[in-house]
């Protein structure tokens, strides 16, 4: 028998868990169960078990490997000319989620982050990183801003960027969805007004 190597391994683990994303996107996390994925990955207990001691360390690993793309596409876009509009950005975003797993399991970790402390801290972690990116993205947006202004701004694109898909891949799933800059030449209208009444 040829000798297991840390490649193989990293193969055979990779496999489980894009066996266990495409379990927990149809069905959810909690109405599948490990049977569930070692059929999916064609595997026995024994074979998945060596890689995930429970169900719970494999939600835990996917919600760190979920976003893991976005912070990585969005750190090589940041410097990179010409400079992305806001609309784009939250595309890229979007188009990076989506590159590999189906909507409903991003969906389901940031459900998640709500009661589950491990995936909570995961996504956070995450986020952090994020920001700290998009803040650079503001910063060349609005030369001369302030880092506190920055950041503000970036909360805000996360905060759009998160509404915007849901709206486009949950509540527009089946229909013809909205441009994102068409959501945000509306949104600005709003903002405008907002600021005209203060």
């Amino acid at each position: 028998m040829p000798p297991v190597t840390p490649e193989y391994l990293a193969r055979r683990r990779a496999a489980i868990l894009a066996a266990a994303a495409r379990c927990f996107a149809a069905n959810g996390f909690h109405a599948t169960s490990m049977p569930d994925v070692c059929a999916e990955a064609g595997m026995s207990a024994g074979g998945v078990y060596r890689y995930f001691d429970s169900k719970e360390t494999l939600i835990a690993e996917l919600a760190e490997l979920e976003l893991a793309p976005v912070y990585d596409v969005l750190r090589a876009a940041a410097d990179a000319e010409p400079l992305l509009r806001p609309a784009e950005v939250i595309d890229l975003v979007h188009r990076t989620v989506l590159a590999d797993n189906p909507s409903s399991l991003l969906l389901q970790v940031w459900a998640e982050a709500v009661h589950n402390p491990a995936v909570h801290d995961s996504v956070r972690r995450r986020t952090a990183g994020i920001l700290d990116i998009l803040s650079s993205f503001t910063r060349r947006w609005m030369p001369g801003c302030s880092e506190d202004a920055a950041l503000s701004a970036a909360r805000a694109l996360m905060a759009v960027s998160m509404g915007t898909f849901v709206l486009q891949n949950v509540m527009e799933a089946s229909a013809e969805r909205t441009a994102t800059h068409t959501l945000l030449e509306s949104l600005d209208g709003v903002v405008r007004a907002e600021l005209q009444n203060e």
